[in-house]
């Protein structure tokens, strides 16, 4: 049995998703302050959530709940329905720039920082 195709709105998430993590890409992260993690889903659902609270989240999405949990100053999904597990097996979301994402039920965990001080490099 093949999978279900992807319609034009799947296909304008995914390339939004993709966009935004490889442009965190290029973010510096800042090292050994703890920041926030922010939690969005469908439907609206947003939570910034500091990650050395301990937390969890249920969010909801079109496949059903995913669940994100936020301790140890980490955050990582713990549980999604989604078929392949990807967002499950991206692993902790500690440093500014980590992101883990469930394409299939709109979910979004990605870590932010505080206000960054001096530039890590220098360009001429």
């Amino acid at each position: 049995m093949r999978g279900a195709a992807l319609t034009g709105a799947d296909r304008l998430v995914l390339y939004v998703l993709v966009g935004l993590g490889v442009a965190l890409l290029f973010v510096p992260g800042e090292s050994g302050e703890s920041g926030e993690v922010v939690v969005e889903g469908a439907g609206g659902f947003r939570a910034v959530v500091p990650l050395a609270e301990e937390r969890t989240l249920e969010v909801p999405g079109p496949l059903g709940t995913t669940v994100v949990e936020v301790s140890g100053g980490a955050a990582r999904v713990a549980s999604s329905p989604c078929p392949e597990k990807l967002c499950v097996r991206a692993g902790d979301v500690a440093e500014a720039g980590d992101v883990a994402v469930c394409v299939p039920n709109r979910v979004v965990v990605r870590a932010e920082g505080h206000e960054r001080g001096e530039p890590d490099a220098t360009s001429r």
